[in-house]
């Protein structure tokens, strides 16, 4: 089994036919690994964009890409065609799921298709060095801070060309296979795998929608333990719900903040106690 790692340059464009902005790739870069994870090949291409006709300032310091480089790129048509023909048959992998997702916008435009044909597998290598590392929390971990965490050496790679950063991404995926199988973490490509991915999670404030669990729009006192009652009708207040709580036992009072989140997989409840008062018979 081989595996494709790839990169994608972009600049930001407005879609008429899409009506939306879109991030238009500008470039591909990829590096094909084998069974062993050694390289095979490679491959990279610049791309002639359509919808912008100049590149824009962060995007151009960035990548050191200019527009007279791109004045002799190809067509992304052409590109693709190349790129398919380089990946058929390997698992795909990508350092986060913002390349898929600018490629399949891509694919929107051009083609008509939100689906990458040639792609039955992928791995998300950001998700997969991030809990072989262990680390905690969401936040999201940079390919360089990766690279830095274990030692590799890119003094001499360019940052943020797109076949440099797939080859960085593969020298990331060498080193943590020693601490575990990447093997879990690839997926197929089916439908719900798209779905999931474009799924945008949202916050619930609607009382009446059939997502929410009322059973859990409670709290507890802080104090004693017990359960507080709720003194006044729920209020929508920055994507959550909010009332006045009082503890009928040993009366204190609180503010309770429920935020429900809306998500591919499931619901999420989060509560905020906030405090307004000690005891009531408190001077």
């Amino acid at each position: 089994m081989d595996f494709v790692i790839f990169d994608l340059e972009w600049n930001g464009a407005y879609s008429k036919r899409l009506n939306c902005n879109i991030n238009e790739i500008i470039e591909i870069g990829a590096v094909k690994l084998d069974s062993e994870l050694n390289k095979k090949d490679e491959f990279s291409i610049l791309i002639r964009p359509e919808l912008s006709k100049k590149l824009s300032s962060p995007v151009m310091e960035l990548t050191s890409i200019t527009n007279e480089d791109l004045a002799h790129g190809v067509p992304f048509r052409y590109a693709y065609s190349k790129f398919r023909k380089f990946s058929t048959g390997c698992v795909m992998m990508t350092w986060s799921t913002s390349d898929i997702e600018a490629l399949v916008w891509n694919l929107k435009y051009h083609y008509g298709t939100d689906r990458i044909d040639f792609m039955q597998k992928y791995a998300d290598l950001q998700q997969y060095c991030h809990d072989m590392l262990g680390i905690e929390g969401n936040n999201a971990l940079g390919l360089q801070s990766a690279a830095d965490m274990l030692k590799i050496d890119t003094n001499d790679i360019l940052k943020h060309r797109a076949l440099d950063d797939s080859i960085v991404s593969g020298m990331c995926l060498k080193k943590m296979s020693s601490i575990g199988s990447v093997e879990p973490y690839i997926v197929s490509a089916d439908d719900s795998f798209y779905e999931k991915m474009f799924f945008h999670p949202y916050y619930i404030t609607d009382l009446s929608d059939e997502n929410i669990d009322h059973s859990q729009l409670y709290f507890d006192c802080p104090e004693c333990g017990r359960r507080a009652e709720r003194k006044k009708n729920w209020e929508e207040k920055l994507k959550s719900l909010v009332s006045l709580f009082q503890c009928p036992f040993c009366g204190y009072s609180f503010k309770g903040r429920v935020q429900i989140k809306k998500k591919y997989d499931g619901i999420t409840v989060s509560k905020k106690l906030i405090p307004l008062q000690s005891k009531k018979n408190d001077k």
